[in-house]
């Protein structure tokens, strides 16, 4: 399970006080995402999913957690990518959707960082090559040299838990 202390940390600068927000970032395929760490509940590994028939093929089912039906879905898969769920060795990103635990298979959880959310760039010109739905996305940040897009769990998930 992820820290919960101090979900978001002050820094000074010269025009006032800037609120950071931490980030979990996650790889899907060549790209890198992130999820603010307020919005997640714990990582854990790869497990054998139930299918879920009649669902789209970026729902890779359901798993069981601790007795709570947990409905997983392909990161990858959903934002037209390579579905992260194909690694064998993949993670699922437990995040609360109103009140209810889902899930986001990533290939890998890499690292948590802080990020000033009013620096993350408009996604739509930075992702014009991919067919990603822009209502998933928060935006675009860099941290260290990395780039990574932000993504919005409730934009992703709830096409599906309210179908």
């Amino acid at each position: 399970m992820l820290p919960t202390q101090a979900l978001q940390e002050p820094a000074g600068d010269a025009g006032g006080e800037v609120v950071l927000e931490r980030m979990a970032l996650f790889v899907v395929g060549e790209h890198r995402f992130g999820v603010g760490i307020d919005r997640i509940r714990e990582i854990i590994p790869a497990r054998p999913y139930t299918p879920l028939p009649g669902s789209g093929s970026h729902v890779c089912g359901l798993i069981n957690l601790r007795g709570r039906i947990v409905t997983v879905v392909d990161l990858g898969a959903r934002l037209h990518l390579p579905p992260a769920s194909a690694n064998p060795d993949h993670s699922i990103v437990i995040v609360e959707h109103r009140g209810k635990l889902a899930g986001l298979a990533v290939e890998e959880v890499s690292r948590i960082v802080n990020v000033d959310p009013a620096a993350l760039a408009d996604a739509a010109d930075s992702l014009r090559a991919l067919r990603i739905d822009r209502s998933y996305l928060r935006g675009v940040g860099e941290v260290d040299g990395e780039v990574f897009v932000a993504v919005d769990p409730d934009e992703v998930i709830s096409p599906i838990l309210s179908a």
